[in-house]
């Protein structure tokens, strides 16, 4: 029996509703419920979507099981402030990419409406935003759009974006299009994310297409919403500081209050810079390999900036622009789910978000105002609507320390290597653990928690 088998039997006995629809499409109902067969213990260290998913797997097999979460809140990267303007806003994740993965299904399964994200951006070239329509006689800019086009066809050497874009001679004045539309996305900057990585991600892909927004309800209680069976199991403010697996017969984890939790077998959902940065100590270390493959995966900071606005200066109908200020990327975040439509959010990742490391959140904003001023001839200073802003630093989060995770040069493979199980007691999930391209999305998070269970029940199920 595979891995892909085995889920699809276990989601048999999941109750209606609380198992994703890609693991019960193709199940039949002969397939019988398997009996628990394991009297031992399963921790899952992190609540984000990750630790629920694979939570609520487990809990169907009657299999002991609790999640220890560091924060004092459910759905890690998953975020919200329910209080911003006129509408929820996003802190984290935002889109829901593509329309045939399990988590879009399970948003649609639940009748949430979901809107769909029109792609109608606006670039600036020369200092003046356009769009598409009326650049075709730039041929910078159609160099551009061509490299990018052609990304899924590339071959070649292992080079960051950057040096790719550079060999393929684009000119400067059209470097930013090429890193606001597919380094930014993924939480990163040109010259830290592979091109060979981009390709083999976007080969892998098979996640449907389109971006949507929740139109009426936060990701967040959508999260609430599916897991509310496995809520009761997570134990919050628990930040995971030591695993203790010398003992071949039990795991001991020691908290940040002092405490110990026992159990037999572990599933980490911990964000990939949390495990870089050492937080999280192993007794025996980690193989050579594991810790290496850490570093052959990038993670780096990340800052959303909300900027309100009295009106909308920049047409409605503009989904998001593209510019080479701090930010690489301004979306109208309130398309679709806005009375209104006055509000950009800019997303800033890398070597951007490093640049302003230590500046206050008012400073950050006038920056990004500065840029929008240049642009829109003084409109955004002139319209802006401070009470309704604010500024979300994830590499300030202690328990997150940055945005996604993201492919870089060298490190094909590398997302395998970090899932593999150490002595079948010690297992990985999170999203930069999944390897079919869906890395740095919340589909990616369930699928590398599917993948781990399924590489759990292989060893502590008869099967």
């Amino acid at each position: 029996m595979n891995r892909r088998e085995l889920l699809q039997r276990l989601a048999y006995v999941v109750p209606a509703g609380m198992m994703f629809p890609s693991l019960l499409h193709s199940c039949a109902p002969k397939d019988p419920p398997l009996k628990p067969v394991y009297d031992g213990k399963v921790i899952i260290i992190g609540a984000g979507i990750s630790g629920l998913h694979a939570a609520q797997i487990i809990k169907a097999q009657n299999v002991d099981v609790e999640i220890l979460e560091a924060t004092n809140l459910f759905g890690g990267r998953i975020k919200v402030n329910p209080d911003f303007f006129d509408f929820p806003l996003e802190q984290g994740a935002d889109y829901i990419y593509g329309n045939n993965n399990a988590w879009y299904s399970a948003i649609e399964g639940t009748g949430i409406s979901m809107v769909e994200i029109p792609v109608n951006p606006a670039y600036v070239m020369d200092g003046v935003p356009k769009l598409e329509s009326e650049l075709g006689s730039d041929i910078d800019f159609q160099n551009a759009q061509s490299f990018i086009n052609n990304l899924i066809n590339r071959t070649g050497p292992d080079l960051t974006l950057e040096n790719a874009v550079v060999s393929a001679q684009i000119a400067q004045r059209a470097h930013h299009v090429v890193e606001g539309v597919v380094a930014t996305p993924k939480g990163a900057t040109y010259d830290s994310i592979s091109v060979k990585g981009i390709t083999e991600n976007l080969n892998l892909w098979n996640d449907g297409d389109g971006r949507y927004f929740s139109q009426n309800q936060t990701l967040v209680q959508i999260v609430g919403n599916i897991y509310s069976n496995i809520l009761s199991l997570v134990k919050f403010n628990t930040p995971i500081t030591n695993i203790d697996y010398n003992d071949p017969t039990k795991i001991v984890l020691t908290d940040g209050n002092g405490d110990s939790h026992e159990c037999t077998r572990v599933i980490v959902t911990a964000p990939l810079a949390v495990l870089k940065a050492g937080d999280i100590n192993f007794s025996p270390t980690l193989p050579v390999g594991t810790t290496a493959a850490w570093n052959r995966v990038g993670m780096a900071g990340g800052i959303k900036v909300a900027l309100s606005f009295f009106v909308n200066f920049w047409d409605k109908q503009v989904s998001s622009i593209y510019t080479q200020g701090y930010a690489r990327e301004y979306y109208a975040a309130g398309m679709g789910r806005s009375n209104s439509n006055k509000v950009l959010t800019a997303t800033i990742m890398g070597a951007q978000a490093d640049a302003l490391a230590g500046k206050t959140d008012e400073e950050i904003i006038n920056l990004l105002l500065v840029d929008l001023d240049a642009i829109y001839d003084g409109q955004a200073s002139h319209q802006f609507n401070a009470e309704d802003s604010y500024v979300f630093d994830w590499s300030k989060q202690p328990y997150t320390k940055g945005a996604v995770s993201y492919p870089i040069v060298s490190g094909t493979g590398a997302a395998k290597t970090m899932a593999t199980p150490i002595e079948d007691r010690i297992f990985w999930a999170g999203e930069a653990t999944a390897f079919n391209g869906n890395n740095g999305t919340v589909q990616g998070g369930i699928e590398s928690a599917e993948r781990a269970v399924a590489e759990l029940f292989e060893i502590i199920l008869d099967l």
